[in-house]
């Protein structure tokens, strides 16, 4: 009874804690919200843990999709490598991951591209207020969709913990009635 009760309490303390522990982005090339002067070759994206097999990403371009070559899954890193350079403009990374403990996963990162075309016509460029109420707007999603996953693994550890004290709870009453 003892051992059952300390196996019960053991499992209560660390589940909160494993539900918490999803594996997120920790870094990026390009950065959310960067403005990229140079050719950008691939696209980097790092994780804090582990990523499966079947994590992928696509590049957008003004909701229309710009095919990657290749896209490599390597430990704690998804590598799109581009099949042409990026004209300049506004992108979205959009990613799916599947962490090792089995979440899938969704985040985006916004960047732009602007590098400097020689011989060539400057392209007409919005001004630069509608290009920074563009980049807020921009920031805000991705801040909200950050909010959101917050509050889910925030409402899943509540449930869990809840569910877990009400199991403890009627096996100490189901043991009590037993030696009665």
């Amino acid at each position: 009874m003892k051992k059952l009760l300390f196996m019960l309490i053991c499992m209560f303390i660390s589940i909160p804690t494993m539900a918490s522990a999803h594996t997120h982005l920790s870094s990026s090339n390009p950065t959310e919200g960067q403005v990229v002067t140079e050719e950008l070759k691939e696209i980097i994206l790092d994780y804090t843990g582990n990523i499966e097999k079947l994590s992928t990403m696509k590049l957008l371009k003004d909701g229309v999709e710009i095919p990657l070559s290749q896209i490599l899954v390597q430990d704690r890193q998804l590598v799109g490598t581009l099949s042409a350079p990026l004209e300049n403009g506004s992108y979205i990374i959009d990613w799916n991951i599947v962490g090792e403990d089995g979440h899938p996963i969704t985040g985006k990162v916004s960047f732009t591209v602007e590098i400097e075309q020689i011989n060539k016509e400057k392209e007409t460029t919005q001004p630069k207020v509608e290009e920074n109420k563009q980049e807020n707007e921009q920031q805000d999603k991705v801040e909200t969709q950050t909010e959101n996953q917050t509050s889910t693994n925030t409402v899943t550890t509540i449930i869990t913990v809840l569910l877990l004290a009400i199991l403890v709870i009627g096996l100490v009453v189901l043991f009590k009635k037993k030696r009665k």
